[in-house]
């Protein structure tokens, strides 16, 4: 049986060549991002490291975020044989907070730094900027496995089970940063400690969708 011919512009494998590229150079300006010993610094390199905590912190924190947000895209379009009008119209919002993170990485980093004087509005202003990022990321990548499986835009021999339980893991943490970035107007000093809990959020839905089954 014959495949149904993709329309000009809906080819999926030049919209994936596309995002790994953005990804590859937001994951490298995260990088570039971090602070970097100048002068006396080198004298005091072990106080300098723990004065900068914060932003290598939040480097380790979003480097992770968007390595398994790209793993996540990249199997999803390795089970799709076309895009649709949506699909490319929702790479909108995910690719511009993918190339916005490392600007606000660098500010919750130094918002935290604690050589500087930072006030409690400021550093909850830069965690809540840092949070909602990867909430909407995150958000937008659980929309895009939502719309795959609506639109039945996947190949006809793909995991769909697996496909679906993507969808209802990043919904789910995506949701879950939300509330962190919320809650950073009042316990911003808590918030971090709550996004180590993100892979205790994904192993929840998990188990939620196994005992639906």
């Amino acid at each position: 049986m014959a495949m149904p011919q993709v329309r000009p512009g809906l080819t999926h494998e030049r919209v994936s060549i596309f995002t790994d590229a953005i990804f590859a150079i937001a994951i490298t300006l995260l990088a570039l991002e971090l602070p970097r010993p100048e002068g006396e610094d080198f004298r005091r390199l072990g106080s300098f490291f723990g004065d900068h905590f914060g932003s290598f912190m939040a480097f380790a924190i979003a480097f992770l975020m968007l390595w398994f947000t790209w793993r996540a895209h990249h199997t999803l379009f390795d089970q799709l044989q076309r895009v649709s009008q949506l699909v490319l119209l929702l790479h909108i919002p995910l690719l511009f907070f993918v190339v916005f993170l490392p600007y606000t990485t660098s500010l919750f980093g130094e918002a935290n730094a604690s050589h500087l004087p930072a006030e409690a509005d400021g550093r909850a202003l830069a965690t809540g900027l840092f949070a909602g990022n990867e909430a909407i990321l995150l958000l937008a990548q659980g929309a895009l496995f939502t719309l795959v499986l609506a639109q039945r835009l996947h190949q006809p021999d793909a995991d769909v089970q697996r496909l679906r339980a993507n969808a209802f893991i990043y919904w789910a943490i995506g949701i879950y940063w939300l509330l962190t970035a919320a809650a950073s107007a009042w316990a911003v000093d808590a918030v971090p400690f709550l996004w180590l809990a993100t892979p205790l959020v994904a192993a929840g839905t998990v188990r939620v969708l196994r005992m639906r089954r």
